[in-house]
C-alpha cells in the first residue's frame, strides 16, 4: 500500500494536463495510472490514426444495438495508451462556439461561461501561425499549427465549398467559426503532439510524480461520504494507493462513470440491478450521454488522387521520409479540408464539414478499390442524449454504451439535420473544380434521392466522430453529478471529475480542446485548495 496526495485516474488528454499542473508543486505527490502502455509509432505519424483502430492501443468499445439506426451496433474508438484518444484522434484543434459555454453558464453552471473559459484556451495554446491575434495564445504548452501537407485536391475542395456559397475562413477559433478552410491541428514540427508530449512528458522528469500504465483500477476506496483511495491490477494481481487529497477521475465519458458505478456510486436501483453494493445513491452517473454524429457519402474520381492513389512503394517511400524527415505526405492527418456550416438560415453553424481526399467508410476502417473523395457532414448540437450501464459488478466487463442515436430526440432534428447535410455535401461536389473529377457517387447513398431514402441511409451508414461527453455531468439540478464550482462529485469528499464528462450540452466543434480547457480549469481548482 503507498500514498500520495493526489491520484489520477487515466492519462489521456486531461490527465496529462493534470499531471503536469498539479506536480509543478514539488509539496504534491501526485501518482497517474493509466490502463494503456505506451502510444505505439503509429500514433505519432498523422497520417496513421486510424490505423490504430481495433489493435491493443484501442479499447475496441461497440455500442448497444441501436433502435434508430437500424438496429446496427456502432464501432466506438477510444485510445487506450498513454496519451489516451488524444493520441488516436486526428488532432484537430476546435474550441467551440462562445454561445456553447454561455448556454453552460444558463444551465446553472456559473463561471463556465464564454469570459471565464476563452482566457484557459488562451493560456494552455502555442499557436505557430497565428501571432499577435486577440484570438489566440502563443505561450502555452500545446502547440497548435497548420497542418504540414496539404493534397492540392483538398484546396480544390475548398474553391468547390466557396463556389457553391460558403465564405473562406482562415481561422475556425477567431471572430467567426463559419466558413470553409483548413483546419489547425496538434502536430509539431510534422508529428503528433498532444497533451501526453505537451503536458505529461516534460513533467515526468520530477520527483513528485509517478506514472503506472497497463494498470486496471477496479474501484474507489470510501470511508464514509470520503474517497480514500483507489484499487487496481498490475498483471492480474491486487494493489492498493491512498490518496490523502483526492482522486480525480480523468478516465473520459466511459471510464469515469464506469468507475463510479462499480464503486457503487451511482444511479442506486440499475447498480442494486447488476449486484453491486450502493454507497451513494446519484441518478445522472451515466446518464445524458452526448456524441457527434456523422454522415459519409463517397465519390469516385476519373483519376488517381489522394489515399486511393497510394500504392506499396508510396506508402514504404513516405514511410522513410517521415521517419528521416518529418515531411511528406505522411505529416497529414487527411482531414485537413473542411468547415462549418449552417443547414438552414437564421441559426450558428450546425453542421461541421470534411473533404476527405480518399473513398472510404467508417475512416478507413473500408477502403474503395479506387481513388476517390468522402463528403463527411457532422451533427454539431445533437437533441439525442443516451446513457452508459453497468453489466455487471465485473470491473473487467465493458459497460453498455447505448447513445440511443435518433431514437431519443422526439423532434426529429437529429436526422431532418443530417440530411440536411449530404445534400450540402453533394451540392459542394456538383461544384469546380471538384466536379470535373467526378466519376459518380458511391452505393448505397448514390441510390438515396427523397429525404426518406436519405434519412434512412443516414440510419444505416452513420457512423460516431468518437466524442462522448456529459456522463458526469456538472450542475446544480438533481441528475448533475459534479459541482461546477469544484468538480467534486455531489455528496461525497476526495474525489473530481476533470473530464469530457463533465461537459454539460455538447459543443459545435471537436471535443479535444474544450477537455483541456477543463482539465486545465481542475488543476486551478485543485492547487486553489
Amino acid at each position: 500500500m503507498t500514498s500520495f496526495d493526489t491520484i489520477i485516474i487515466g492519462a489521456g488528454s486531461a490527465g496529462s494536463v493534470l499531471a503536469n499542473r498539479l506536480s509543478a508543486d514539488p509539496g504534491r505527490k501526485v501518482l497517474v495510472l493509466e490502463a494503456g502502455r505506451a502510444a505505439p509509432i503509429a500514433s505519432d505519424i498523422p497520417s496513421d490514426w486510424v490505423t490504430m483502430f481495433n489493435t491493443a492501443a484501442d479499447w475496441n468499445y461497440y455500442t448497444e444495438p441501436q433502435a434508430g439506426c437500424r438496429g446496427r451496433r456502432i464501432f466506438w474508438p477510444r485510445g487506450k495508451m498513454i496519451g489516451g484518444s488524444g493520441a488516436l484522434n486526428a488532432m484537430i484543434y476546435i474550441r467551440g462556439l462562445p454561445s456553447d459555454y454561455d448556454a453552460w453558464e444558463a444551465m446553472g453552471c456559473a463561471g463556465w461561461g464564454w469570459k471565464d473559459v476563452f482566457p484557459l484556451f488562451l493560456a494552455s495554446e502555442g499557436n505557430a501561425d497565428f501571432k499577435d491575434s486577440p484570438y489566440h495564445g502563443n505561450d502555452g504548452p500545446l502547440h497548435i499549427g497548420n497542418v504540414p501537407y496539404v493534397d492540392k485536391h483538398e484546396r480544390m475542395w475548398i474553391e468547390a465549398a466557396k463556389a457553391a456559397g460558403y465564405a473562406e475562413n482562415p481561422d475556425y477559433n477567431g471572430a467567426t467559426q463559419e466558413g470553409v478552410g483548413l483546419f489547425q491541428f496538434t502536430i509539431k514540427d510534422g508529428e503528433r503532439w498532444g497533451t501526453s508530449k505537451a503536458y505529461l512528458r516534460p513533467a515526468l522528469e520530477r520527483p513528485n510524480l509517478t506514472l503506472k500504465s497497463g494498470v486496471l483500477v477496479t474501484g474507489l476506496i470510501l470511508d464514509g461520504n470520503r474517497v480514500k483511495g483507489v484499487h487496481y491490477l498490475v498483471n492480474g494481481v491486487a494493489e492498493t494507493a491512498y490518496a490523502d487529497s483526492e482522486v480525480v477521475l480523468a478516465s473520459g465519458a466511459i471510464g469515469s462513470c464506469q468507475l463510479l458505478m462499480l464503486s457503487g456510486i451511482g444511479p442506486a436501483a440499475e447498480l442494486e440491478q447488476v449486484g453491486v453494493k450502493v454507497a451513494h445513491d446519484l441518478p445522472g452517473v451515466g446518464k445524458d450521454l452526448q456524441d457527434h454524429l456523422n454522415i459519409p457519402i463517397a465519390f469516385y474520381t476519373k483519376e488517381p488522387i489522394g489515399i486511393g492513389a497510394w500504392t506499396d512503394e508510396i506508402i514504404a517511400d513516405s514511410f522513410v521520409e517521415w521517419q528521416e524527415k518529418r515531411t511528406g505526405i505522411r505529416t497529414s492527418p487527411w482531414v485537413a479540408s473542411g468547415g462549418h456550416v449552417c443547414s438552414r438560415p437564421g441559426i450558428e453553424p450546425d453542421l461541421q464539414l470534411y473533404g476527405a481526399i480518399s473513398p472510404h467508410r467508417d475512416y478507413a476502417r473500408f477502403l474503395g478499390g479506387q481513388s476517390g473523395i468522402t463528403g463527411h457532414s457532422v451533427l454539431q448540437r445533437p437533441n439525442s442524449r443516451g446513457e452508459i450501464r453497468l453489466r455487471s459488478a465485473d470491473p473487467v466487463e465493458y459497460p453498455a454504451i447505448d447513445p440511443k442515436y435518433f431514437s431519443s430526440d422526439p423532434t426529429g432534428e437529429d436526422l431532418a439535420t443530417m440530411v440536411a447535410g449530404v445534400r450540402i455535401n453533394r451540392s459542394i461536389m456538383a461544384q469546380s473544380p471538384i466536379k470535373e473529377l467526378i466519376a459518380y457517387e458511391l452505393s448505397p447513398s448514390a441510390e438515396a434521392q427523397t429525404d426518406e431514402e436519405i434519412g434512412n441511409y443516414v440510419r444505416g451508414h452513420m457512423t460516431t466522430l468518437y466524442h462522448p461527453s456529459s456522463t458526469c455531468r456538472m450542475g446544480t439540478d438533481a441528475r448533475a453529478v459534479t459541482d461546477p464550482a469544484t468538480l467534486k462529485v455531489h455528496g461525497l469528499e476526495g474525489i473530481r471529475v476533470a473530464d469530457a464528462s463533465v461537459i454539460p450540452k455538447m459543443v459545435s466543434g471537436n471535443l479535444n480542446a474544450p477537455t483541456i480547457m477543463v482539465a486545465e480549469r481542475a488543476a486551478q481548482m485543485i492547487l486553489a485548495g
